[in-house]
């Protein structure tokens, strides 16, 4: 799909202010296209899920390597324009529905890990939906996003580094984040201000966090993040209502110094920080 076709598909289905509808920009790159869905390894065995088809484009590449292809679409008149451009496809199903609202299991068919997921995430949208990823990861096996770069790299980077954070622990409850490669601007209409990634997440094979423990972890790492220069004992500082000599009493008993900084705990120090207090 190129400009002149996404400039005359607006004329035609009456999409309003456009070229940035809903804030979205729009991957006109062939060959960007096909890294993606490669990347995302299809067979015709596979269910995929997309995340905000829009026009189509990204759904014209999977389409004919999926043995199935469920495409989440909010937006009517979007999908509306996937009806009528893809209204001859058997194995593809149209949903009009919010990503952070639909119903995982069911799209599943009720098979854990059986979906492959992709998406051109507006990147707005890009924490709740890999916050909804991880949430209902045991119904996905892997997933390819586009998203802006520096958030990228926040997710992919390791504890110590300036752009670990609470995101970067987030995913690694429940996939193995890589950046699989970077996207130019000229690849998208309108042109984004921001420099692109496409960030390949895959499911882990073993909980990296007893099930018990998931919501203390997340609970913890927000709240030492908000504080995330500061030591451990000033930044737990009334957490769970804990004085400072008992503080100081559950990080020893935890392996972990009260003098270090939360960017530098990984999730097993976080787990087993969180195991301590609560």
């Amino acid at each position: 799909m190129n400009i002149p076709e996404i400039k005359a598909i607006a004329l035609k289905y009456q999409l309003g202010i456009f070229p940035q509808r809903m804030g979205q920009h729009f991957l006109v790159d062939g060959g960007v296209l096909a890294r993606i869905a490669e990347a995302l390894g299809p067979t015709a065995e596979d269910t995929v899920l997309e995340i905000g088809p829009g026009l189509g484009a990204l759904t014209e590449q999977l389409i004919f390597r999926a043995g199935r292809l469920i495409a989440v679409e909010k937006d009517r008149k979007f999908l509306e324009v996937l009806t009528d451009r893809f209204k001859t496809v058997d194995h593809l199903q149209l949903v009009r529905s919010d990503i952070l609202k639909v119903d995982w299991a069911a799209l599943a068919g009720g098979r854990e890990k059986s979906l492959l997921v992709a998406g051109n995430i507006p990147y707005a949208l890009t924490s709740p939906i890999i916050e909804a990823l991880v949430t209902h990861r045991q119904w996905i096996r892997r997933a390819v996003l586009t998203i802006q770069k520096e958030v990228a790299d926040r997710i992919v980077a390791a504890p110590g580094r300036r752009a670990y954070s609470s995101l970067s622990v987030l995913t690694r409850v429940g996939f193995v984040p890589k950046i699989a490669f970077r996207i130019h601007a000229g690849a998208f209409y309108p042109r984004p201000r921001v420099v692109s990634a496409v960030l390949k997440l895959d499911a882990l094979a073993q909980p990296a966090v007893p099930p018990e423990l998931e919501e203390p972890v997340l609970r913890l790492t927000r709240h030492l993040f908000t504080h995330r220069r500061k030591t451990l004992l000033n930044g737990l500082t009334g957490f769970n209502q804990l004085a400072r000599e008992e503080l100081l009493k559950r990080l020893h008993a935890a392996g972990i110094s009260p003098t270090v900084r939360a960017e530098t705990l990984d999730l097993g120090m976080l787990t087993r920080l969180a195991a301590s207090l609560t």
